[in-house]
């Protein structure tokens, strides 16, 4: 081959090459959702880390077609919501959704130079996952009621009776759960999940006699005189709330008379797994209750991508629904619709929400937590 030939060729393979690592570099993106383009049916990866109640959801196939014909192709990890502000690479990631309003305010306070925006798309009271049997036995003691079809307990004599130490053979109708172990909710782990904060701040709210603990002081002294005892006494503890949710679905309300879960957790599984509900298991809601704020915390302009698709897709909000949570903004009928459709009864009405609890400030709350970790 002459030289001028051999030129030719080595040009040849050399612009093939610079295509195909042009190529690769349009695929790879910049590590924050790989931009692979939306004709011809290709979609964006876009990354997030979201508390283990809502990955259903995210996984649904009916979600992730909606989040398709947007052009986006979102994939999710879990990790608790608290520990989530920790977690190494969690900033990387095109969102983020933890599991309440503190939660992402803790996510915002260690990574805020990184966070773009913040939207709350939907929310779910804290419940308690219980049955018939258990229920009845609370009623008998002035713990439980039922108003209009709804079990309720009440949170101040339920804490009378953790301080009291009792157990469930003390109470008055005991032969209906005739259990030696003490009157206890079951939570997951204070220092990584959401839901065991909720209910840190809504037990200290009701042993402040219904009003927010508003100095760090008085925060320390109840964490370490009083709410300490509902963490410690469980022994082992769970870091996501879908542990002791799967663990109640797997073994029964018998032996786990009383789970602390999202109320979404039990209309989800209603919905759309009715077969792991039987006919003794309950929701109860805590009174006064607390609402879980599902917030989302964009890194990306992807990430705002599914924010809007979450705050004001229609066909979303259907989808989320159907997985029980309650939706926030202009499509917040799509909740009860989906309910009344399914024919489920035994659910607070949005209205009916009045004696709800209030989170401490961010700098309150982790005060609390602080001590409680340094009891462990």
């Amino acid at each position: 081959m002459s030289t001028k030939g051999k030129t030719l060729l080595i040009g040849a393979v050399l612009l093939a090459v610079a295509v195909a690592l042009s190529a690769a570099i349009v695929l790879v993106g910049n590590g924050s959702g790989a931009d692979v383009g939306t004709a011809n049916g290709q979609t964006t990866v876009v990354r997030g880390i979201i508390g283990s109640e809502k990955a259903e959801l995210f996984n649904d196939p009916e979600a992730q077609a909606i989040f398709q014909k947007h052009g986006l192709d979102v994939q999710v990890s879990t990790s608790g919501s608290w520990a989530m502000a920790e977690k190494e690479g969690v900033a990387q990631n095109d969102f983020a959704s933890p599991s309440s309003e503190i939660a992402a305010e803790h996510l915002e306070d260690v990574h805020r130079d990184q966070v773009k925006s913040v939207t709350k798309p939907f929310y779910s009271p804290i419940a308690i996952a219980t049955s018939q049997q258990v229920l009845d036995v609370l009623a008998k003691n002035g713990i439980a009621s039922q108003i209009d079809g709804v079990w309720r307990i009440d949170m101040a004599a339920y804490l009378q009776a953790v301080v009291e130490g009792k157990r469930w053979t003390d109470l008055t109708g005991s032969e209906e759960y005739p259990s030696s172990r003490n009157v206890m909710i079951t939570s997951t782990d204070v220092r990584s999940s959401n839901s065991a904060l909720m209910y840190l701040a809504l037990s200290s709210y009701t042993l402040n006699g219904n009003a927010v603990v508003s100095s760090e002081q008085d925060a320390r002294l109840q964490a370490r005189d009083r709410l300490s005892k509902l963490f410690l006494d469980q022994g082992y503890s769970q870091s996501s709330s879908a542990g002791p949710w799967e663990s109640y679905l797997s073994k029964g309300p018998m032996n786990q008379p009383l789970t602390l879960i999202y109320e979404s957790q039990f209309i989800e599984a209603e919905l759309l797994n009715s077969n792991r509900i039987t006919d003794d298991m309950r929701i109860a809601y805590p009174s006064p209750t607390i609402f879980s704020d599902h917030v989302v915390v964009s890194f990306s302009e992807n990430g705002r991508k599914v924010q809007n698709i979450l705050d004001n897709d229609p066909d979303m909000a259907k989808v989320i629904a159907a997985h029980g949570f309650r939706l926030n903004g202009a499509n917040s009928g799509a909740f009860g619709e989906q309910l009344a459709s399914a024919g489920l009864s035994g659910y607070a009405d949005t209205a009916s929400f009045i004696d709800t609890a209030q989170a401490p400030s961010y700098e309150v709350l982790n005060t609390m937590l602080e001590t409680i970790k340094a009891l462990y």
